[in-house]
């Protein structure tokens, strides 16, 4: 009877349909040429897929240590707590510390309490390439101790009117800052209360630079006058939070200080550390996307509205 059900018929000519025509793959049996680009990348996303790597499996972690896969690591620590771990993790092994390459120890809250943890990771780690910390921090390790970080061409400090003065004073500051190709600015104060003491200087090899203005609608162009004589400078750019005209009329002063500058307005949910991060996967991003923009119409201003008592934008 079953040799003429239909739905029987159908299932019997059907059965290789129903069951799949592969074996799942393992990744532990992918050839190492092959494995290793897969890891770089998958290191690189962020610190905890990093942590989760090392813990799959015995290959892998392997894998890992072995091709020192820590180098493509950003390490963001904005914590005292996750300062003060990596601190005490790096002091017990010491032999991950060359493959350190990405520092991030800017923290919410007060700078004075973080200041000693601080100084103490930069100066234990010396083959950084990108670093981001408050000039505080800068002052009592780099600028204060002899010179090691000869590797360091990208710099992204928490403050924009700071004492360049004391930063240069010493040789290890300005030869620090001369290396520099890359400098950033977040957190940017009021430039109403501008001082000599807060224009950036003309430093050897800076290519770029960007400043965070937040949603300040004046630039002082004599904080530019001496960095716009960098020999090697070739971009600056200012984000702005301004919408519409006030977006606008930034991006005209800033392009009559010089027409290396450029205005790009700064997103929702925009992050300085995703963008720190991104920067250190791809370095072209953000100056191509900045360029991209340079002459578009401002950003619109969200239209506001009202639903369900909320305030929407």
């Amino acid at each position: 009877m079953s040799d003429t059900n239909p739905d029987h018929l159908v299932r019997s000519k059907c059965k290789h349909l129903l069951h799949p025509s592969y074996r799942p793959f393992p990744f532990s049996n992918l050839p190492v040429e092959l494995a290793l680009p897969i890891l770089i990348y998958a290191t690189g996303c962020s610190q905890s897929t990093y942590r989760s790597l090392l813990l799959t499996n015995k290959r892998i972690s392997d894998l890992i240590r072995i091709e020192h896969m820590l180098s493509v690591v950003s390490v963001i620590l904005n914590s005292p707590h996750q300062m003060e771990a990596f601190l005490s993790y790096i002091t017990q092994h010491p032999e991950v510390i060359p493959d350190i390459r990405a520092l991030w120890t800017i923290s919410p809250g007060s700078v004075r309490r973080i200041i000693p943890t601080c100084v103490s990771i930069i100066n234990l780690c010396t083959d950084i390439r990108s670093l981001a910390c408050h000039p505080e921090v800068l002052i009592q390790s780099i600028c204060s101790q002899p010179f090691k970080h000869k590797r360091c061409i990208s710099f992204t400090m928490i403050e924009f009117r700071v004492t360049w003065h004391t930063l240069m004073s010493t040789d290890e500051g300005a030869q620090f800052f001369n290396q520099l190709e890359h400098l950033h600015f977040i957190g940017a104060l009021d430039q109403n209360l501008w001082a000599q003491w807060a224009a950036i200087p003309k430093l050897k090899n800076l290519t770029r630079a960007s400043i965070a203005m937040g949603s300040h609608r004046t630039v002082t162009p004599q904080l530019f006058e001496q960095v716009i004589q960098s020999p090697k400078l070739k971009q600056v750019v200012i984000t702005t939070r301004l919408h519409g005209d006030e977006q606008q009329m930034l991006a005209d002063a800033t392009l009559a200080i010089d027409d290396r500058f450029s205005v790009m307005h700064r997103r929702r949910r925009w992050k300085e550390t995703n963008l720190w991060h991104e920067s250190l996967l791809d370095q072209n991003r953000f100056w191509n996307q900045a360029k991209q923009e340079k002459y578009l119409p401002p950003a619109p201003r969200p239209s506001v509205g009202v639903r369900d008592g909320e305030i929407m934008e």
